[in-house]
C-alpha cells in the first residue's frame, strides 16, 4: 500500500538520487533548506518526493493580480520512472492539498519544469485539475483551488 509521509534524514540519499534521475538535482548532497517535504513509499522504498511551501504569496506581492495571494506552492514533484502512471504523483498532490487546507490556504500553485517532457508534465498537472493562470509564457504558474483537488480525489475513491 502506498504511504505518503514526511521525509526523514534516512531518505535523503534516495531522494537525492530520485531528483537527479528527474533532472532536478543540484549535484550537492540533499538538504531540505527549510521546505516542507513529503515522500511516497511503497513496500519500504521511496518512489516519489514533493518539496513545497505550505504558506507562500508567490506572484501576488509582485503585482500579478492573477495570483491569488496566500497559497501553497510546490517547488518539486518527482516520481520514480517505474512508478509513473500509477497514482503516485496525484497522491503526493492530494496530501499537499490536505495539509494546505489544514493551514487555512485555499489554493495550490506550481511552475512546471521546462525542457524535455514539459508537455507530458503539463498534461499530468492538467489531468489533476491544475490550469495555467496568467500569460502562457516560459515559467508561467499553474494552480487550482484546493477543493478541486480534494473533491476529485474523493470522487476517484468513491467517497
Amino acid at each position: 500500500m502506498l504511504l505518503i509521509r514526511d521525509i526523514t534524514r534516512s531518505d535523503y540519499s534516495t531522494v537525492e538520487e530520485l531528483l537527479h534521475a528527474n533532472d532536478l538535482g543540484s549535484g550537492r548532497p540533499y538538504e531540505r533548506d527549510g521546505l516542507d517535504v513529503v515522500v511516497a513509499e511503497l513496500h519500504g522504498s521511496v518512489i516519489g518526493v514533493a518539496e513545497f511551501k505550505l504558506r507562500c504569496n508567490f506572484g501576488h506581492d509582485e503585482g500579478r493580480e492573477a495570483h491569488p495571494g496566500e497559497q501553497t506552492f510546490i517547488l518539486t514533484l518527482a516520481v520514480k520512472d517505474t512508478a509513473r502512471r500509477s497514482g503516485v504523483g496525484r497522491a503526493l498532490l492530494v496530501e499537499i492539498a490536505r495539509r494546505s487546507q489544514e493551514t487555512g490556504s485555499s489554493f495550490l500553485a506550481l511552475v512546471p519544469q521546462e525542457g524535455e517532457n514539459a508537455t507530458r508534465r503539463q498534461a499530468f498537472f492538467r489531468a489533476c485539475g491544475l490550469t495555467l493562470y496568467g500569460p502562457d509564457t516560459p515559467g508561467a504558474a499553474w494552480g487550482c483551488p484546493l477543493s478541486k483537488l480534494l473533491n476529485a480525489d474523493a470522487t476517484s475513491l468513491g467517497t
